[in-house]
């Protein structure tokens, strides 16, 4: 009899205990799947959850963030500019957004012919002194470009070959596709002048740290990754020159959130789905058009919402690391990579790049910034451009 009571007496125990803790575990299971169904839902529909917008993921709890000494440690919570984000792709965007995205092509002129070359190749010292020599009128405008006072050298720049030589390809490649499209659109304003000179000169940066970070990662063809750094821009040109009021989100510390913010707000889509969309207008190769299109999606999702995996990732997260390096230089004057901080809480296009760099192949990156070396080889480069 007193074993039959203490039996019950247990399980009545037991049994309360459960249910006590229950209705959280339920609570939990229940909003993990909604969660799941809910992005589920969002990827089978192209990320449509609003109009025109890929999925919003968001994490539960804290993020980790991998510290410079490699080391977990909680950060900040995810900024409410960036939860806010419905980042526009052009699948999705509305039908008269697609319209006013065709007419700022529309506008645009043709292409000068090196920029599909520049775009497809022109990788070696010979390949582009070949093809600038052979239009004088590119040439002189090359030469006045690195002879301006914005390059400060302490000697004149008097041949293509000495360009390339004292600057390195990846920058003059930058240096000419500027020219071209100087040469093709007029001068502009005043302000979009000023405006354009900032988009080139993040482009020229960023293209000169994507060679570096690729070939220090091994990358197959780290040429590649440098031409997609470069036109990543692409649709920023197009926004300078052609919307009004434009030329203030290009001002200096602007960031790239709000840049985005007032794109999608102004014509309903954003540089990214901009770019993607004059280069295939303009026959680039459509390795380079996919690139401008997905430039933007290291900064607005995690890296469990990413399309690409593997080394396409891989070489996604350099292209866009290289960028905001050269946005660091065109917007906020640096000069020094070592400065640069991977994990600055405060910058909304940095947020997820510490989840990035937990991914296979892509583990150095966290310490890259740290060695002296690279730091060196890069600086050389930020040198001819700060």
């Amino acid at each position: 009899m007193l074993i039959g009571t203490l039996l019950v007496a247990s399980l009545l125990v037991v049994g309360l205990w459960w249910m006590s803790r229950r209705p959280g575990q339920q609570k939990e299971r229940s909003s993990e799947a909604t969660d799941s169904k809910q992005y589920s839902a969002g990827q089978a529909a192209g990320g449509k959850r609003r109009s025109g917008a890929l999925p919003n993921v968001e994490k539960a709890g804290a993020a980790v963030s991998l510290l410079d000494d490699g080391s977990d440690a909680p950060a900040a919570p995810l900024p409410e500019a960036l939860r806010d984000l419905q980042l526009l792709s052009l699948e999705h965007i509305e039908a008269a957004a697609r319209d006013q995205i065709d007419a700022l092509c529309g506008l645009m002129a043709e292409p000068h012919p090196i920029q599909t070359k520049l775009a497809g190749g022109l990788d070696s010292p010979e390949e582009l002194m070949e093809a600038v020599v052979t239009d004088a009128g590119l040439t002189a405008s090359v030469l006045r470009t690195v002879n301006s006072a914005a390059f400060a050298l302490a000697s004149p720049i008097t041949s293509v070959q000495h360009a390339v030589t004292y600057l390195g390809v990846a920058v003059v490649k930058g240096i000419v596709a500027q020219a071209a499209m100087a040469e093709r659109a007029g001068e502009g304003t005043e302000a979009q002048q000023a405006a354009l000179a900032r988009i080139w000169k993040s482009a020229c940066a960023a293209s000169a740290v994507a060679l570096a970070l690729a070939q220090e990662f091994g990358v197959q063809r780290p040429s590649v990754l440098a031409t997609k750094a470069l036109f990543a821009n692409l649709g920023d040109v197009v926004t300078a020159m052609h919307i009004d009021d434009a030329t203030d989100w290009y001002a200096a510390n602007t960031p790239l959130l709000n840049r985005v913010v007032e794109q999608q707000r102004s014509y309903g889509a954003n540089s990214a789905v901009l770019g993607m969309r004059l280069a295939n207008a303009w026959g680039l190769p459509q390795d380079i058009a996919e690139s401008i299109g997905t430039s933007l999606l290291v900064m607005a999702v995690p890296p469990t919402a990413h399309p690409l995996v593997g080394d396409a990732l891989r070489d996604h997260v350099l292209v866009y690391l290289a960028g905001r390096l050269g946005d660091r230089v065109a917007y906020q004057g640096l000069d020094d990579i070592s400065e640069f901080s991977l994990f600055e809480s405060c910058d909304t296009d940095m947020y997820y790049v510490a989840d990035y760099l937990k991914r296979p192949g892509l583990e150095r990156n966290s310490a890259i910034f740290s060695d002296a070396s690279f730091n060196r080889k890069v600086n050389r480069q930020l040198a001819t451009l700060t």
